[in-house]
């Protein structure tokens, strides 16, 4: 890679900002995609106009070094993109696979109790995804209205995000491939040509999301790291991977697994830049920095717990200060734990103006 090296303690959310109640139906997220608008067809991209002019203004009074769209345009950061030619988002199929390797470590939140109690053990989930039915293709830009209109906002440098293959790939019902490793590949493909479409618009920071290579690292970590280098293939803008526990929205607590190691070292030996990790939470200590290699860190230091407090400038600037005893100064830059979408938007903003504070210590301190 030959990106530009970002300003010291650079900050940063890692995708989504908070999306408005008056958009979006928070509950039915995991609807199929695009039933959780609120608003009808023909006043539906004004109000997401509206929403990014939001997210990039709270960004930038918070004076973050880089600005997302708050994925505002967005149902889920998977579900966007599910308009890759081959894929068939109508009629979906029914999904077998839902092992995973993190379960244990993880406390779900509790859900309503149903009316009538059974001692019966509960069927499996019925639970449906596009259909890939014919070979993949990247045919036209999929966020380059998006990335030009950011700009235009932007008061600082730009991000922006796309699904990894390895997610992808594990939230389509495969029935053209026949092999994991193939359609992962495919998909690697298609989105390198996004990727590279996107930084001819001039964004600083392409990031690409790939929770699932620690969810299901047992499943894709004999081609994970080929899968990103594919992704990233001649790609010369600075890039990053996000890899996370899942949303606080949904997780009561969350226990370190002693997997997630074995995933940084799968991206560490991959081509990207900087590796964006969860660390706040889950009550990570320094040394998991030790799995990343050389790579920039991008370290979670917002707990996105919906009961949780504002951190401290204090708290996060001793947290930062504790890794860079591993990773040294130039390695680090900072940004929540994951996607906070689902925060009150008072909330979010106290977390990322005292992580952009803690940054501006740090920056005086290592000057």
């Amino acid at each position: 890679m030959t990106a530009v090296h970002p300003p010291e303690f650079a900050t940063q959310l890692v995708g989504s900002w908070c999306k408005p109640k008056w958009l979006c139906d928070h509950d039915k997220v995991y609807g199929k995609e695009g039933t959780w608008w609120r608003l009808p067809a023909d006043d539906l991209p004004e109000a997401q106009d509206d929403s990014v002019r939001l997210a990039v203004f709270d960004q930038n009074r918070a004076g973050l070094t880089y600005a997302t769209d708050g994925e505002c345009r967005r149902q889920t950061f998977s579900g966007h993109f599910y308009c890759f030619e081959g894929i068939d988002s109508e009629e979906q199929g029914a999904v077998t696979n839902f092992s995973n390797d993190v379960g244990e470590f993880l406390t779900m939140k509790a859900k309503a109790a149903p009316a009538v109690e059974s001692s019966e053990p509960a069927p499996p989930p019925k639970f449906e995804q596009p259909r890939v039915v014919a070979p993949l293709r990247w045919t036209a830009p999929i966020l380059a209205n998006d990335v030009s209109f950011l700009r235009t906002y932007a008061a600082n440098r730009t991000k922006t995000t796309i699904i990894g293959p390895i997610s992808l790939g594990l939230r389509v019902v495969d029935e053209f491939y026949g092999d994991q490793q193939a359609l992962t590949f495919a998909l690697a493909d298609v989105i390198n040509a996004e990727i590279r479409h996107l930084e001819t618009l001039g964004v600083d920071l392409i990031q690409i999301d790939e929770p699932e290579v620690h969810f299901r690292y047992s499943q894709c970590k004999d081609y994970a790291t080929e899968a990103i280098d594919r992704t990233l293939a001649g790609v010369t803008a600075r890039t990053s991977v996000h890899v996370c526990y899942g949303y606080s929205k949904n997780i009561a607590e969350k226990r370190a697994t002693p997997v997630y190691e074995q995933s940084l070292e799968l991206l560490a030996a991959s081509c990207v830049d900087d590796i964006s990790l969860e660390y706040e939470q889950p009550a990570h200590a320094p040394d998991l920095l030790e799995h990343t290699g050389t790579k920039g860190v991008i370290l979670g230091v917002l707990n996105l717990d919906t009961e949780g407090p504002v951190e401290s400038i204090e708290h996060i600037e001793s947290r930062a200060k504790d890794a860079i005893e591993v990773i040294g100064p130039d390695r680090l830059r900072l940004g929540p734990d994951c996607g906070m979408w689902f925060l009150p938007r008072d909330h979010a903003f106290a977390k990322i103006s005292h992580m952009e504070q803690a940054a501006r210590r740090l920056r005086s301190a290592y000057a």
